[in-house]
């Protein structure tokens, strides 16, 4: 237990990575060490969003994938394509767990690879509906990490909230909260600031979404 006087605790410097521009007003200035959570059904958008994020964080550092749904896929290697993740040379680390294993369970692996000096600055990890941990296991075990690192977990969900109870636990401990529905993201929490939602493909939102774009257009023509 520590305890601070008002004046010390007034006097604490948080550093920030200095977001700009789309990110920073959909999430806000992020803080150099996060948790984060994305969740929503497959084939919603989740992961092109997360890819689009982690090409955006390869300004300020290193960024590592750490896939236990897809390992190095073909859907997650058309995904880096389209995002042209291949230029990070240096930068962008696709990691399959499920490959060339030393032993022991999926979240000691997790934490012995977090915990090397080497590894990445900031890490998605893919899914928690697939490492399958508790909430407990969060806390004891990958919550230190989080001092250190920007870590940003992603779930399946369930009447729109992750389905995961680590993914609920993660989601009410982070900095932030997104769903992803029919190629929209949508800000559930967030402590740092931001508004608004993200859409990440516009022609397929569109078409899936026509009262929320109609909702729009009414809005700009009210405010105009």
């Amino acid at each position: 237990m520590k305890v601070l006087s008002a004046r010390q605790f007034d006097e604490i410097k948080h550093k920030f990575l200095g977001f700009e521009g789309e990110w920073l007003k959909f999430l806000g200035n992020m803080p150099t060490n996060f948790t984060g959570v994305v969740f929503g059904e497959s084939g919603e958008g989740k992961s092109e969003l997360c890819i689009r994020l982690a090409k955006y964080l390869i300004n300020f550092d290193k960024v590592a994938w750490v896939d236990y749904e897809q390992g190095h896929g073909a859907d997650l290697q058309m995904a880096m394509r389209r995002n042209e993740m291949h230029k990070e040379v240096g930068k962008w680390f696709p990691v399959n767990p499920l490959k060339n294993r030393k032993g022991g369970t999926y979240l000691e692996e997790l934490d012995a690879y977090l915990s090397k000096r080497s590894t990445p600055k900031f890490v998605f990890i893919n899914s928690l509906s697939y490492l399958i941990i508790t909430p407990e296991e969060y806390r004891e075990v990958l919550k230190r990490h989080t001092e250190k690192k920007g870590i940003i977990f992603i779930d399946h969900s369930k009447n729109r909230e992750p389905k995961s109870k680590a993914g609920q636990y993660i989601e009410g401990d982070g900095q932030f909260s997104v769903y992803v529905r029919k190629q929209i993201a949508y800000k559930e929490k967030n402590r740092i600031g931001g508004r608004g939602e993200y859409i990440i493909w516009e022609e397929e939102a569109r078409l899936l979404n026509p009262l929320y774009f109609k909702r729009l257009e009414n809005d700009g023509l009210q405010n105009g």
